[in-house]
């Protein structure tokens, strides 16, 4: 027969705490129904029976015999009294102590159990991701993004997985020929990463994708502060108004990458190719921003703070003979 949680009950299936209180009470009540029976019949007149007095004294004293029984009455059942509410106490005590073990018990167990269902969800979709099919993969990828987002615990290992899965699948090197855009399954990883959560992100944690083929590459508003881009190529990839404050792009190829509202202080452009001053008008930088070499004649960072713009080269004042029809110059 199964126990109650919140049950006494002994292993022989008695209750200790209630087999006590019933043995008490079934004494304490048989006294004090004995006593009323006294007082009741006559006692004190019984205890009197056999002294010689007046009839004034002796009913005197059967009084007071009477009042003495009727006190001990009284104690008595004060006394019974204060005993069941000790003993309902102590029951109560123990109940409620057995009842926070269980809930204890429960919540350790519920944890448990919720860790092996956030474990198994997360071999899941590891598996899922290193299938053969891409419909299956892309489901591992936005199961895993489920898990990130639920469990700040399995952000960064999540991360750092889908990191590595862009590595591997779109490595490139100086020399190789980049795919015309990123496949399916990369493409949703890297939105994935830049739309992550980032106050879940690991301390002194960075998106690793250097070293990778991201040409063409759709990530508008994407959040890659602090993000290892280098020796990365990025050609015509869409960052528009992505946040890449503090980002290394050394040597990364940035040939028509679309930089409108884009954040770049603190990044790293030094020995990057392929970007013009054009790509950099709308984009945010400051004095920290580390510009190429053949681009940082082009930038006034003369007032800290404000919003930086390419240094204009003021026009010409044209002469009093550029100024007259084509076929009066140089007449005499």
């Amino acid at each position: 027969m199964a126990v109650s949680p919140f049950s006494s009950q002994d292993a022989s299936g008695t209750n200790p705490v209630a087999s006590d209180r019933w043995a008490v009470s079934l004494v304490m009540g048989a006294a004090l129904v004995f006593l009323a029976l006294v007082v009741v019949i006559g006692g004190p007149a019984w205890m009197l029976r056999g002294i010689e007095a007046p009839p004034q004294i002796k009913a005197a004293l059967e009084a007071q015999g009477r009042l003495a029984l009727i006190g001990a009455l009284l104690a008595g059942v004060f006394a019974w009294c204060g005993v069941q509410l000790s003993l309902n106490f102590k029951a109560m005590s123990r109940v409620l102590e057995q009842g926070v073990a269980t809930q204890a018990a429960s919540e350790r167990a519920a944890y448990f159990s919720a860790q092996a269902g956030e474990t198994a969800r997360y071999a899941h979709a590891m598996a899922l991701l290193g299938h053969e099919s891409l419909e299956v993969r892309l489901g591992g990828i936005y199961a895993l993004e489920r898990l990130a987002r639920e469990s700040k615990q399995d952000h960064g290992p999540v991360m750092e997985v889908l990191a590595a899965f862009v590595r591997t699948r779109a490595f490139w090197t100086e020399g190789d020929i980049a795919p015309a855009r990123p496949s399916a399954d990369v493409q949703a990883v890297l939105s994935v990463l830049g739309r992550r959560i980032t106050e879940f992100d690991p301390e002194q944690s960075h998106v690793d994708l250097h070293g990778t083929s991201m040409a063409r590459a759709y990530m508008p508003f994407s959040n890659f502060v602090g993000a290892f881009l280098y020796e990365a190529n990025l050609e015509g990839a869409v960052l528009q108004s992505a946040d890449l404050r503090g980002a290394w792009l050394w040597k990364a190829r940035l040939a028509g990458v679309i930089l409108d509202g884009a954040h770049l202080e603190g990044a790293d452009l030094t020995g990057v190719s392929g970007l013009t001053l054009e790509q950099l008008k709308s984009a945010h930088l400051d004095s920290t921003t580390k510009l190429p070499e053949n681009m940082r004649t082009h930038f006034d960072w003369g007032h800290p703070g404000s919003m930086s713009s390419p240094t204009e080269t003021p026009a010409p004042t044209p002469t009093a003979d550029e100024l007259k029809l084509p076929s009066l110059r140089n007449a005499r």
